[in-house]
């Protein structure tokens, strides 16, 4: 949930305000700038989404140790574990990737939102 949340999050509050700057330095290309405001919004998402990707990833690939403990105990101790080993970069590892697999996800969501709303305006 939290990396829904995270996600989304990144998606929407950057897509306004980038649809709105880009809009605003070409005015003669509106459906250019709102496209171009989806693919900075899906890099901003999937880079603020992409730790707690990590570490559900992580609690979903746990295996109970010898005395049946699990290594982590919730999302955000798994962060933690994370930056401690690997340092806070390596809640960042995969991000090239990431980016490639989310921002096309939130290109359609947004471009297919604005087509919707215009045709019920």
């Amino acid at each position: 949930m939290v990396r829904a949340m995270s996600l989304n999050f990144g998606m929407f509050t950057t897509y306004e305000e980038a649809k709105e700057r880009l809009t605003a330095a070409m005015p003669e290309n509106k459906t250019a700038a709102g496209f171009m405001a989806s693919v900075i919004s899906g890099v901003a998402a999937s880079t603020i989404s992409l730790p707690f990707d990590n570490a559900k990833t992580k609690l979903q690939a746990q295996v109970p140790r010898a005395d049946g403990t699990l290594p982590y105990k919730n999302i955000f101790h798994a962060l933690a574990v994370t930056a401690g080993q690997s340092g806070v970069a390596g809640l960042w590892v995969g991000l090239p990737t990431y980016i490639f697999r989310i921002t096309p996800h939130a290109m359609i969501t947004l471009v297919a939102a604005e087509k919707l709303k215009a045709l019920m305006m």
